[in-house]
């Protein structure tokens, strides 16, 4: 009498599911680690009290962060002094039009390449144009340097920084653990299955 063995997942199925894992946890960390290193490129340092002659577009918002550890042309900077009384204005280049400047709506911060900032104003201008950021004490008189910087998308860009590393990890290393899950309960089941006997030739 023969007897047919049952079909049982094949070993390259855990291949190709700890593939997806490398693949998903590769991504992942390059996604992260890429995206988080780069998140500051974008923003222009000013040394305060001090000015800068800024190239700003309408439709964005502008973010200004207070780093408490900085370097600039060489220089470290480290704030570890209140700034109190340190107060900021923009005004057009074209026609000195002076543009609100508030508090920043969001809580923003980062700490990458050796800089740490958080936000602490934020403005928007009417128009496309070059735009003068000058910062002092004013009335307080005088204070320490500190380090300034401005841009625009910071927040969003580390938002989506780690919604693409999580997305490749679930994508990637999920499937592969769901792969690998799926082909050990499958071998179980055929390892528990009765043989069934070939029918008796007539």
């Amino acid at each position: 009498m023969n007897e047919t063995a049952p079909v049982r997942p094949t070993w390259w199925l855990y291949v190709l599911g700890v593939g997806l894992m490398t693949i998903g946890g590769g991504i992942f960390i390059y996604t992260l680690w890429h995206g988080i290193s780069h998140v500051t490129d974008s923003l222009v340092q000013v040394v305060v009290p001090g000015e800068s002659e800024l190239s700003l577009k309408l439709g964005k918002s502008y973010t200004v962060f207070l780093e408490s550890q900085s370097v600039v042309n060489g220089k470290i900077y480290s704030t570890t002094d209140a700034v109190n009384g340190l107060e900021c204005k923009v005004n057009a280049v074209s026609n000195a039009e002076a543009i609100p400047v508030g508090r920043s709506a969001m809580s923003t911060t980062y700490d990458v390449g050796g800089r740490s900032g958080r936000s602490v104003l934020e403005f928007r201008v009417p128009q496309d144009g070059s735009y003068r950021f000058a910062c002092g004490y004013g009335d307080a008189g005088s204070g320490p340097e500190a380090v300034l910087a401005v841009g625009s998308g910071v927040g969003e860009r580390i938002m989506r920084t780690v919604l693409t590393s999580l997305l490749a990890m679930f994508g990637g290393f999920g499937s592969g653990l769901i792969v690998c899950l799926v082909t050990f309960v499958l071998q179980q089941r055929s390892k528990n299955r009765p043989i069934a006997p070939n029918p008796a030739p007539l």
